[in-house]
C-alpha cells in the first residue's frame, strides 16, 4: 500500500506542477542537444590533432583531453560562472571591450562542451586508431593529401566505428546536465527541487524527475548495445 500510494502521491504531483517540469525537461534536452553537437566539433577537431603528424598539436590536444577529463564537471562549471568573470577585461581594436562575463545558460554550454569534447576526442580517436594504416597509404599513393586522406577516407569510417561509444556519451552528457543547476539554469532537477521546497513532496518530485531522465538515458543506453553489435558484425 505504501508504494502504492507513493506512485499516486508521484503522478498527482506530476499532474499539478507538468508545465514546470516539462519545461525544465525541455531546457535539459536543449542544453543536451547544443553541447553534444559542439562536443562533436570540438571532438573531431581535437582527435584528428590527437593522430596528426605534429608532435606539437599531439601534445597540446592530449593536454586538453587529460585537463578536462581529469578534473571534475562540478568544478568546471564553478569556474566558467564564477571564477571566469573575475578576469580583467579585454580591449580589443575595433571590437570594443571584452567582459568575460557569462549567463548560467552560456556557463552551462561551454562546461558541458569542453568537458564532453574530451571524452568525444576520445572515442574519435579509437576509430581512427582502428582504420588499417593500408588504407591511408593507397589513399596517398593515388594522389590525396594529407588532410584530404584524413577527412574524406580515414573520418567516415572512424566515425561509423565510434558511434557506440558516441551514443554512450550522450547519455552520459544527458545524465551530467543535472549539475548545470548549480550555477542558475532551471534544468529539470533544479524545476523539481524549487517545487519541493515549497510543498515539501521531496520523495515524489525527485521520483518524477528520475523517471524523466530514465525515459531518455534507458532508450539511449539500449541504442549503444545495438548499434555496438551491429558494428561488431559489420567488421
Amino acid at each position: 500500500m505504501g508504494f502504492i500510494g507513493f506512485l499516486g502521491d508521484a503522478a498527482e504531483q506530476l499532474r499539478l506542477h507538468y508545465p514546470a517540469l516539462l519545461h525544465g525537461y525541455q531546457v535539459t534536452i536543449l542544453l543536451t542537444a547544443v553541447s553534444m553537437a559542439l562536443a562533436l566539433v570540438l571532438g573531431a577537431v581535437v582527435a584528428l590533432a590527437r593522430t596528426a603528424e605534429w608532435r606539437w598539436l599531439r601534445v597540446a590536444s592530449g593536454s586538453y583531453v587529460e585537463l578536462f577529463r581529469n578534473t571534475p564537471l562540478l568544478i568546471q562549471l564553478y569556474f566558467w560562472f564564477f571564477a571566469l568573470p573575475k578576469l580583467p577585461p579585454l580591449d580589443l581594436p575595433y571590437l570594443g571591450t571584452f567582459h568575460w562575463l557569462l549567463s548560467s545558460e552560456q556557463a552551462a554550454v561551454l562546461g558541458l562542451t569542453l568537458y564532453t569534447g574530451a571524452y568525444t576526442a576520445e572515442a574519435l580517436r579509437s576509430g581512427l586508431r582502428s582504420i588499417d594504416a593500408g588504407q591511408t597509404e593507397a589513399a596517398r599513393a593515388v594522389g590525396l593529401t594529407y588532410m584530404q586522406t584524413r577527412l574524406y577516407v580515414v573520418a567516415p569510417q572512424a566515425i561509423r566505428i565510434a558511434v557506440p561509444l558516441l551514443t554512450s556519451i550522450l547519455s552520459a552528457l544527458f545524465r551530467n546536465s543535472a549539475l548545470v543547476s548549480v550555477i542558475g539554469v532551471i534544468d529539470l532537477l533544479a524545476a523539481a527541487d524549487r517545487i519541493q521546497q515549497s510543498n515539501f513532496q521531496t520523495f515524489e518530485l525527485f521520483g518524477v524527475a528520475g523517471v524523466l531522465y530514465l525515459s531518455l538515458t534507458l532508450p539511449l543506453a539500449w541504442a549503444s548495445g545495438g548499434l555496438e553489435r551491429r558494428v561488431a558484425r559489420a567488421r
